[in-house]
């Protein structure tokens, strides 16, 4: 008889019970820990009321106002324009509500360019040739003063496709804006190369901005990467707040020195690549500098998020990867942009402790494809936490913590291990961030707590197998009760997160399970790469 995939999870309800322990064995941490990626935003937030029909096009930026937590961000609406937006909630409810959505600027009926007026995000321009503007970075110089300082990423200046970077001043907590002027463009000022950024820092006294340039002419043709300048930060905060971006304040990196005029200059590149539509931060915990970045699945390729440190915010090295999922296993031109850092314990200003809390759009796409998330990863930079993640701790022997199990005529039993873990049925298998059902055998992955304390559970399941199937029904068990369950229909790369606190015994088994939905099974691969750490 075949079972539906629900009916099929539920037969073993009742069998994943409490597995008792003998021996509980503490888990070696070392390192930066990272737990699954959870959707902190669904499409319908992003979506909500004047949010529709239109998704997100840069990285959010963070501030809060009397204790109370904003969000601004830019979209690309699907009309054709750019529009800006205020959001209200806490570091896991970043849509909560909607404060606003407006209009960059006031358009010229006359020029197409922006000019001053009400009733826009941008209500006074500075330049006269601006066309599209986006938020990318936030400094706050005073809590509850009002001002805010903006880092704007610029595009086709004039009548050419040249990019800038920017600044903007707000005097009343981001309601209304001055784009104050552009700062840096690449190198010789081409007409159509992107610029992007703009992380920034804080560094002796400095404002680092980060963002893409081309050297200095004597690299190869189509050579890019992460450069850096920076000025006085408080020459720019008292220009700012006299409407202007002041004068020869910014210099890049060149040559062992800060010694290039911001505004087409030669440039050194720091080394690392990706896209850098991301943000900073400075640890106060580790002294180092860490900078996020990005590639998305453009061209077929392999779309990630890596974290990178330096103790000199010049040179860079890998600290650790977020995300790194194959062009094969997304929608085209899908994956992981426009990432964000905010210390979830409150510092502002490209400012944290020990803890990171990151968040990435996935799949910020078109209209045809509106299905996105963003997604939040929870980075321990002090390596101290007890975590169990499953690809991290994949292993070819069973236990103590991760055991490797199906499901079959309601009996569970240990799997085989032959280069992946799998059943009876060897389409019923469990890999290192996925599992794959049988028609009548499903994978169970059991985690078994090695203390009493409070878990948390977070990770994504989603597909990872686009190309064909009918979709999967998943679901997670603790000792016998149902604690989640969803059903993953084929294509939906975003997928449905589980973030939730639990109270465990020593050897309380947590169990994760995949079910193919009747007999349609050979394209169920599911991404699933679930953690828990005791709080």
């Amino acid at each position: 008889m075949k079972f539906r995939g629900f009916t099929k999870l539920l037969q073993y309800s009742a069998a994943v019970v409490v597995i008792s322990v003998a021996n509980a064995i503490p888990m070696a941490v070392a390192g930066t820990q990272v737990s699954s990626p959870v959707i902190v935003a669904t499409s319908a937030d992003l979506t909500q009321g004047t949010l529709a029909n239109s998704q997100p096009d840069a990285p959010l930026s963070s501030y809060t106002v009397a204790g109370t937590r904003y969000w601004i961000g830019s979209q690309w609406n699907y009309s054709g324009k750019i529009t800006q937006s205020l959001m209200q909630g806490d570091i896991e409810h970043p849509f909560t509500s909607i404060a606003w959505t407006k209009e960059t600027c006031n358009l010229s009926a006359a020029t197409g360019y922006c000019i001053d007026g009400p009733n826009t995000a941008f209500t006074k321009v500075m330049p006269s040739d601006v066309h599209s503007l986006w938020f990318v970075g936030l400094y706050q110089p005073q809590p509850n003063d009002g001002g805010l300082l903006g880092i704007i990423h610029e595009e086709k200046v004039g009548t050419s496709s040249r990019n800038r970077i920017g600044l903007a001043w707000s005097a009343d907590n981001g309601n209304t804006w001055t784009y104050l002027g552009r700062i840096l463009s690449a190198y010789g000022d081409p007409d159509g190369g992107n610029i992007q950024g703009a992380p920034y820092l804080v560094k002796d006294g400095f404002l680092y901005v980060y963002y893409t340039d081309l050297g200095d002419g004597t690299l190869p043709a189509g050579s890019n990467g992460l450069s850096v300048a920076r000025a006085n930060l408080s020459d720019v905060l008292t220009a700012a707040r006299a409407g202007s971006v002041g004068s020869n304040l910014w210099h890049k990196y060149y040559a062992g020195g800060f010694v290039e005029p911001g505004l087409g200059g030669r440039s050194t590149l720091l080394g690392p690549y990706g896209i850098t539509h991301t943000q900073a931060v400075h640890s106060q915990y580790t002294g180092k500098y860490y900078v996020l970045l990005t590639v998305m699945a453009w061209g077929g390729s392999d779309s990630f998020v890596k974290l990178y440190e330096s103790i000199d915010a010049i040179n860079w090295t890998p600290t650790v990867t977020l995300a790194d999922e194959a062009a094969s296993n997304l929608r085209p031109d899908g994956g992981y942009q426009y990432c964000s850092i905010v210390d979830p314990e409150g510092r502002p200003n490209a400012e944290a402790g020990a803890y990171l809390n990151v968040y990435c759009a996935k799949d910020p796409l078109s209209a045809t494809t509106p299905h996105v998330g963003i997604y939040r990863w929870w980075v321990d930079l002090s390596g101290t936490t007890q975590m169990y993640r499953q690809s991290i701790d994949y292993s070819t022997q069973q236990g103590p913590y991760w055991w490797y199990q199906s499901g079959r005529n309601a009996v569970i039993q240990d799997m085989t291990y032959e280069g992946f873990w799998h059943g009876t049925d060897r389409w019923a298998a469990i890999y290192g961030d996925a599992m794959h059902p049988a028609a009548d055998e499903i994978p169970v992955l059991k985690w078994v707590a090695p203390r009493a304390g409070t878990v948390r559970i977070e990770g994504t399941v989603r597909d990872a197998d686009i190309g064909c199937g009918n979709g999967v029904n998943t679901s997670i068990v603790h000792n016998g009760t149902q604690i989640f369950a969803a059903d993953i229909d084929n294509g939906d790369t975003v997928g449905r997160s589980i973030d939730t606190v639990r109270q465990v015994a020593a050897g309380d088994g947590i169990f994760f399970m995949v079910a193919a939905r009747g007999t349609d099974y050979y394209c169920d691969s599911t991404r699933w790469d679930p953690s828990i750490r005791y709080q």
